[in-house]
């Protein structure tokens, strides 16, 4: 289970930065000139997010002391993120992308979970 959660949070911290460097090389970030504040803090948000999941993801993959605890905090970023944008996406009519960030949201709440569980019955260190 290590494995799986370390190879989604990679895929997840990639994609994130990958969509927003795209977005913002393009000039496609929605709002960024008629709400600069509110665009910035959400970008800071979701860089910070990928930034640790990436961390989170290579120090569990890596087996660091660290890493559940970074694994964990980085997943609880992704939730919030991902619940927001697909109540965003589904708001707009966007099925399909609020499709996508749900299966996100359930397996982020999957693996957070498990680890939870797995923790608190003392099975992971």
């Amino acid at each position: 289970m290590k494995k799986a959660a370390s190879i989604f949070s990679l895929f997840c911290g990639v994609s994130m930065l990958a969509v927003w460097g795209i977005l913002l090389a393009t000039g496609q970030v929605a709002g960024f000139h008629s709400r600069p504040f509110e665009v910035i803090f959400l970008l800071g948000a979701e860089f910070l997010t990928a930034v640790s999941l990436l961390l989170g993801g290579i120090g569990l993959l890596t087996h660091r002391n660290w890493g559940l605890k970074a694994e964990l905090a980085a997943l609880g970023m992704l939730l919030y993120c991902t619940i927001y944008s697909t109540g965003v996406f589904g708001q707009t009519g966007n099925t399909p992308a609020a499709g996508f960030f749900a299966v996100v949201v359930l397996l982020a709440a999957y693996f957070s979970m498990r680890f939870i569980f797995k923790f608190t019955e003392g099975d992971i260190p």
